[in-house]
């Protein structure tokens, strides 16, 4: 897995960065042990001068021969949108996975018979 962390108008030091690696991995561990996964964090600052909300962690999961899954978690500590954006990348992850498993011995839609009335 090749975690990738950028930060838009926040300084991204190695706690940080391996704060971030190690929450995804976590997060992703149980589903893609072998693939080739991809994942790009973006941690954004949108309003550098004001504070509030807006720190942002933005997650993108690149997997080969699947749509990219985009999460966003937006807070006012870089750690939580960090944790938030992570739980919601597993969950996405898991229905991708799950969407796309073949349940051996059920039937498919296509070979399910009509009853016409």
């Amino acid at each position: 897995m090749q975690v990738r962390v950028r930060g838009v108008h926040v300084d991204v030091d190695e706690a940080l960065r391996s704060f971030v690696t190690l929450h995804v991995e976590r997060a992703l561990e149980r589903i893609f042990q072998q693939q080739a996964v991809e994942v790009d964090v973006h941690l954004v600052d949108t309003n550098v001068a004001k504070g509030g909300l807006d720190l942002s962690a933005r997650l993108t999961l690149l997997v080969p021969g699947a749509p990219a899954l985009h999460v966003e978690e937006v807070s006012d500590d870089m750690h939580k949108a960090v944790v938030g954006a992570c739980d919601r990348l597993g969950r996405a992850a898991r229905r991708l996975v799950d969407k796309r498993h073949h349940h051996p011995g059920e039937p498919k839609l296509s070979d399910l018979e009509v009853e016409e009335p």
